[in-house]
């Protein structure tokens, strides 16, 4: 099974994220854009593993001390890295508890024979991949927030070409 931990998004932000890449078509991007019911923020990728109770076991752990925290949609950026362009929507936290849920289940997957990330957190929402044509493409001021208060295992799968995400856990915030 090919998984991953994210935490999902409400409807009125995926409804903010649809409008936010309809003015991105709009400008003249083009590529592969992720569709909206595949909006999430992804906290760990990790790939092909079927260690469900492991996985679902780091993250009972990393929520324990967690509270639900705010996530505010901010602009437009992307990542450009060996000819790969990603198109995203950059997310803040109005406090340091994403961070904390990051780090807490970093330690919990590496404690269980995972491996970590490289680097730091990047929170964001991908719109989507070999995006060309949004060089000065610049996403009004974005007001959309909502409360994190889950933490979801996702099987990521192709089905007739298109990817569809199954949740397989849950692990609420409180």
């Amino acid at each position: 099974m090919r998984l991953f931990i994210a935490i999902p998004l409400p409807p009125d932000i995926t409804r903010a994220l649809s409008a936010a890449r309809v003015a991105l078509e709009a400008h003249g991007a083009t590529g592969r854009f992720v569709p909206r019911e595949n909006y999430h923020i992804t906290l760990h990728f990790l790939g092909d593993t079927d260690e469900l109770h492991d996985i679902t076991s780091a993250m009972r752990q990393a929520v324990r001390d967690i509270k639900p925290f705010v996530l505010r949609l901010r602009e437009y950026g992307s990542f450009k890295t060996d000819g790969s362009h990603t198109g995203f929507v950059n997310i803040t936290c109005d406090s340091d508890e994403l961070d904390r849920l990051y780090e807490s289940l970093e330690s919990a997957l590496w404690e269980r024979g995972f491996t970590k990330n490289r680097g730091k957190l990047t929170p964001h929402v991908t719109l989507g991949r070999k995006i060309e044509g949004d060089e000065d493409f610049v996403l009004p001021p974005q007001k959309a927030a909502f409360t994190a208060n889950m933490v979801v295992l996702y099987e990521s799968s192709s089905v007739r070409g298109q990817m569809q995400y199954n949740v397989l856990h849950r692990e609420m915030l409180i």
